[in-house]
């Protein structure tokens, strides 16, 4: 019961036009699936227990696998009725969206007739584990503003990375619009100023990977793409 409360929450924190808005508790247990849920503490002034799990969404799509999450939650009985509370982080949110998403279309098309089947508007590439920064620049290729030089207006000079070469839908739509390309500059400046003054630059390194491969990469839109870099930013700043 108190994880299909955690999950019923996450739903309602995606919000009404999420792919999840209209799953039962059923199918919520399939894309949403929990595992390892056991109590951290109890608190016996108000008899409420705080617990950990693992989140595991599936994604269903040719290269990627799950959203993976360790979640935080708490639960608790007042007046004969069970309460769960679970605090999601907006970036977390946005991955979990998009596996969901993936998830019911992969099993929306698996139940469509295969003549009907619609094609795919991009497909999966493979992702050289060199490249790890917020954009498709090698970490090694990186370098730090020059702090005497005037930065140039990201508007201008488009993304941080080479548009010529731009590999997937999700490159090519930021090099399309302005916009997204002056984001794209600006977390890329903004992982640089962490990795630099973090103890484990190598940490931050793959989390800004996981996070492009996980986040950015699987939008199929510019919505998406512009949300994904703003939540990155807020977190990076």
């Amino acid at each position: 019961m108190t994880l299909d409360l955690v999950r019923s929450i996450i739903q309602r924190e995606l919000g009404a036009t999420s792919a999840a808005a209209n799953l039962s508790a059923e199918q919520l247990r399939s894309v949403l699936p929990i595992s390892l849920a056991h109590p951290t503490s109890f608190d016996e002034k108000i008899s409420r227990y705080s617990c950990e799990a693992d989140l595991a969404a599936p994604f269903n799509n040719p290269g990627q696998d799950v959203y993976k999450l360790r979640l935080e939650y708490t639960s608790q009985a007042v007046n004969g009725q069970h309460l769960a509370e679970v605090q999601v982080l907006p970036g977390d949110l946005i991955g979990i969206g998009a596996a969901i998403s993936s998830n019911v279309r992969s099993q929306t098309q698996a139940m469509a007739p295969a003549a009907a089947a619609p094609v795919e508007a991009s497909q999966a590439v493979d992702v050289d584990p060199a490249y790890d920064s917020a954009m498709s620049t090698k970490a090694d290729d990186y370098q730090e503003p020059n702090s005497d030089e005037p930065l140039a207006d990201g508007a201008s000079t488009g993304p941080s990375f080479d548009c010529e070469n731009a590999s997937s839908a999700v490159e090519q739509m930021i090099c399309a619009d302005p916009e997204l390309a002056r984001l794209d500059k600006q977390t890329a400046e903004a992982f640089g100023v962490v990795r630099a003054r973090s103890m484990d630059p190598g940490e931050v390194t793959a989390n800004q990977g996981r996070w492009r491969r996980t986040v950015r990469d699987i939008c199929a839109d510019e919505a998406c793409i512009e949300q994904a870099y703003q939540t990155r930013l807020a977190e990076l700043n």
